[in-house]
């Protein structure tokens, strides 16, 4: 993947404040002077996931995380480490980016989104085979918006490099990032846990027995 510095310029602040909150100063200060190293190192190994990719974003958020916690050298437990990516999703500047959303006035926003992604994939798949591959059901749900992922280069990549045990905390950020949308994610299965799909079906905090 390109090297993109504004990823870790961003979040490397928010990672050490949590990390110092929690475990110290010391371990703080290795994890970012570290990562930042393991943030490159990463990305130079990571697959190409194309240019004007809607969903090369969560990659690089998750490779910041990722780079950060080897430059703990896994000293913060994986589900510690999820707490830092909550601290980070959940700070001022996020809370701010991420409300600007709310599910319940746009129940449909990640449906269209993903439909979105899906036809750049159908344009540039054959170039970037390593990429997410998308799929809807219509009939599955009735509320909210509803997708699932069959493939996750996330998850491939974190196994290829031998961190596949980040990836269950790496996926729980969904249920924050939705939640600090005012959504509700009702999910079942991931890739990371060895099932066969990831599946999103995501409505507004306020729908009252969704169907």
């Amino acid at each position: 993947m390109k090297y993109k510095g504004i990823y870790w310029t961003l979040f490397a602040p928010l990672m050490k404040k949590s990390i110092e909150k929690r475990f110290g100063k010391a371990l703080a200060k290795q994890s970012i002077e570290k990562g930042k190293a393991e943030y490159r190192r990463l990305l130079a190994h990571a697959d190409d996931l194309g240019p004007g990719n809607p969903m090369a974003t969560n990659a690089y958020f998750a490779y910041v995380f990722a780079a950060a916690w080897l430059g703990s050298g896994k000293a913060i437990a994986p589900d510690e480490m999820g707490q830092v990516m909550t601290d980070v999703l959940e700070s001022r500047l996020l809370r701010t980016v991420f409300g600007m959303t709310d599910l319940n006035r746009t129940p449909k926003k990640w449906e269209k989104d993903m439909r979105a992604y899906a036809a750049w994939y159908d344009k540039h798949g054959g170039d970037y085979p390593v990429n997410w591959v998308v799929r809807f059901d219509p009939s599955a749900h009735r509320d909210g918006s509803y997708y699932y992922f069959t493939r996750c280069p996330i998850c491939e990549f974190c196994a290829r490099e031998g961190i596949a045990e980040l990836m269950p905390a790496l996926c729980a950020t969904d249920e924050v990032m939705f939640r600090l949308q005012h959504g509700t994610l009702h999910r079942a299965h991931t890739i990371a846990n060895g099932d066969p799909i990831c599946d999103y079906w995501v409505t507004g905090d306020r729908a009252k027995n969704p169907q």
